[in-house]
């Protein structure tokens, strides 16, 4: 597995275009999917960047390793309904706190997600790490 940037097309699997058209009709400034999808990235980049695995990043700020993709997406997708005022469904709640719950265990240290493989020296240290944990993104924008 490797690193790929995340795209609405990430999003799509997780909600309807009915979902995302809603979304977008709520917001009055620019588009909120591209802008949550940044917030979403840079909050699972810096989960991974407080994991004392040292887990080497991808250059390119919207990419994110393959196997926290669909969780990314899931916990996403909870805060874009919720903004909404849609119900969130039970399976749709537990897929979000299953996400919720694997980012707890990158943090930790307990689940280790692939480095980024485009340079030979992937899996050198990735630099000092961040003193602060990462923080929910606002779901605000």
């Amino acid at each position: 597995m490797s690193w790929r940037v995340i795209t609405e097309d990430d999003l799509t699997a997780s909600l309807s275009a009915a979902e995302i058209d809603a979304y977008r009709k709520s917001s009055q400034f620019g588009d909120p999917v591209e802008a949550q999808l940044r917030s979403v990235a840079a909050y699972v980049r810096g989960v991974v960047r407080s994991s004392p695995a040292r887990v080497r990043l991808a250059a390119n700020p919207l990419a994110l390793p393959e196997s926290l993709i669909v969780p990314a997406m899931d916990y996403l997708r909870f805060g874009v309904l919720a903004r909404c005022n849609i119900v969130v469904n039970e399976s749709r709640t537990l897929a979000y706190n299953k996400a919720c719950e694997l980012f707890d265990q990158v943090r930790r240290g307990e689940f280790v997600p692939e480095s980024d493989g485009e340079d030979a020296d992937a899996l050198a240290p990735a630099g000092s790490p961040v003193a602060a944990p990462a923080c929910p993104p606002r779901l605000l924008d």
